[in-house]
């Protein structure tokens, strides 16, 4: 693996300071489904946080940036990412897991040029050598630029196969390594797992935490889609919102969205059309990227745990509106009004009216989900352009668009585009600021029968572990799932609480306790009360409960007499629960409060 070294690492007494390092990968991905895309080696870029407790490089825990393209996060932006805030102020997963011993290493995907030589160039490396302000392919002629944040993920995959090697062979120990994968991230680290394994590779990966990851497709409403391309390229020279082409070009047609999407507007587009939708696609319709993605995937690792964490409501809940309303199918997203846009002369006034609706129930059938009129005013009015699609949703699902999940700012589509008037009118009539863009099922994995699948399903997975009837079928041994649907791959003090607990190692209790009695809790996480089962009869059994500070929140002897119910009013987050026996018999475990 050829490495660059952009920070050297500086060694001061009891400090070291993260270094940044670029790599091209060892290995080319197989990308030969995809017709006429060429296959290389990528370029990727990580940093290593080392723990604040002895410095060194033993217990890795890897971080994979997700979809991004343009490459907008940093590596320390990465990081940030890892913030939360919670009934001990404001906090960072990252800071938390350092603390306790483990080293945080954050890969990144940077956007690259492909040079004529072939050899990789990033992007914060490259030269305005035309004097154009701008750098492109144009600086270095017969190049590429790849955007890495969006790039096949294929590709992004072994970048992290090769990172997974480096760090085996570098750390100290046998510690073996934790990766977390957020949004794209999951499905990044679930194709290098099974890339490694599936040739004979140790990974030496003890747990993989999926978060909230598209691992059934990921959504952008396909009116949005629709408008967007057309608004860019479908109004005619004069008249398109040049700023949103490059939200086409670099996000709906990147090769990750193409891969990702459950619903593509190129696969709706009329035969030898950019911009017009064939009448007769109503029905959602993945790009043809997808299915190639699918096949070269596979299932999930094998050798590892795998637990997944979700932004989408557990509980079906619906996602709200700005009008705090809830979301239903065939949702009116936008009704804007006599937008105005530049004249084209000999036309004066001209003005556009824009509607876009989530797609609909099935019962509903056929409905518009986007419609475009432009009219002008030369002595009577002109209509320049009217434009109406429609779409319908499965016979076996409503409209994915309405359906619980991780939710996507529609903001960050136009984000840094300059303030522009149209832009920022169409943003200000929005009746809906976000949209499901993870759906919980999704996230969860849940097992399908011939692709059918319901975006609505009931989600009753049962107790993490238990014996207890299961409605579902996930590759999953655990899981965090919120009631409520929250802003896509956001920590909050209670997922944080369930990744510690997955990423602690479990805290044991004694042989002699074991021997003893057979203690279990009921149901983790928790609410309002704790329940405790016992297979025996344990008198003056001291109970405690303390934080992750090390703050004794909970204590007091009680008897477990097979059943023994607590009521406890505790702030959200992670407990340890220690239970001693008036013989010095310990019983410890984690405790999770919702």
């Amino acid at each position: 693996m050829k490495k660059h070294y952009f920070l050297l690492l500086l060694v001061l007494p009891l400090l070291v300071q993260a270094q940044t390092v670029e790599f091209e990968s060892t290995l080319t991905a197989d990308l030969s489904g995809y017709t006429g895309v060429p296959e290389f080696a990528g370029l990727g870029e990580y940093e290593i946080f080392l723990d604040t407790d002895n410095g060194v490089l033993d217990k890795p825990i890897i971080l994979i940036d997700g979809f991004d393209p343009g490459d907008t996060r940093t590596i320390s932006g990465l990081y940030g990412l890892l913030d939360f805030n919670g009934s001990q102020g404001d906090q960072n997963l990252g800071d938390l897991v350092r603390a306790e011993g483990f080293d945080v290493v954050v890969l990144n995907f940077p956007s690259y040029f492909r040079l004529s030589d072939n050899t990789l160039l990033n992007i914060d490396d490259a030269t305005d050598t035309n004097a154009d302000t701008i750098i492109d392919e144009a600086d270095y002629p017969g190049s590429t630029l790849v955007n890495g944040g969006a790039d096949f993920i294929e590709r992004n995959s072994m970048l992290l196969v090769d990172l997974i090697n480096t760090l085996n062979a570098d750390k100290v120990g046998d510690e073996d390594l934790v990766i977390i994968g957020p949004s794209m991230g999951g499905l990044i680290s679930r194709f290098a797992l099974n890339y490694m394994e599936n040739n004979s590779q140790d990974h030496e990966t003890r747990l993989w935490i999926s978060f909230d990851a598209p691992h059934l497709g990921a959504n952008v409403p396909l009116g949005f889609q629709h408008q967007f391309n057309f608004l860019g390229f479908g109004l005619g020279e004069d008249l398109n919102i040049v700023a949103l082409q490059g939200v086409v070009d670099g996000l709906l047609k990147s090769p990750a969205a193409k891969q990702l999407l459950v619903d593509h507007f190129e696969s709706h587009l009329l035969s030898g059309s950019d911009v017009e939708f064939d009448p007769t696609k109503l029905l959602p319709e993945a790009h043809p990227y997808r299915n190639v993605f699918l096949n070269n995937i596979g299932g999930y690792p094998q050798n590892t745990r795998n637990v997944s964490m979700i932004n989408g409501s557990g509980i079906g809940s619906p996602y709200q509106s700005i009008a705090n309303t809830p979301v239903t199918p065939g949702f009116a997203a936008l009704n804007l009004q006599n937008l105005p846009l530049p004249d084209v002369p000999p036309l004066s006034d001209v003005t556009a009216t824009i509607n876009i609706n989530l797609t609909p129930a099935t019962a509903d059938g056929e409905q518009v989900i986007s419609k475009l009129l432009v009219q002008g005013f030369f002595i009577f009015p002109i209509t320049l352009i009217d434009v109406e699609v429609e779409a319908q949703a499965p016979s076996f699902s409503d409209g994915v668009d309405a359906a619980s999940g991780g939710l996507f700012n529609l903001g960050g589509f136009t984000e840094g585009l300059g303030g522009n008037p149209l832009i920022d009118s169409f943003l200000t009539s929005l009746l809906l600021d976000k949209f499901s863009f993870i759906p919980s099922v999704s996230g969860m994995a849940l097992e399908i029968t011939n692709d059918e699948i319901d975006w609505y399903h009931d989600i009753n997975l049962g107790t993490p572990g238990s014996s207890g009837d299961t409605t579902n079928t996930t590759p999953f041994v655990n899981w965090y799932m919120p009631d409520d649907n929250e802003n896509h791959v956001q920590l909050t003090e209670q997922n944080v609480a369930f990744a510690l607990s997955e990423i602690m190692p479990e805290t044991l209790s004694n042989v002699e306790f074991e021997n003893f009695a057979t203690l279990k809790i009921e149901k983790n996480p928790i609410d309002n009360e704790l329940t405790i089962l016992s297979n025996k009869v344990v008198n003056n059994a001291t109970i405690s409960l303390i934080d992750i500070t090390g703050k004794i929140v909970y204590q007091s002897i009680q008897t477990l007499d097979r059943r023994l119910t607590l009521p406890l009013y505790l702030d959200s987050g992670m407990y340890i629960l220690n239970i001693e026996t008036q013989y010095n018999f310990k019983y410890r475990t984690k405790v999770i409060v919702k």
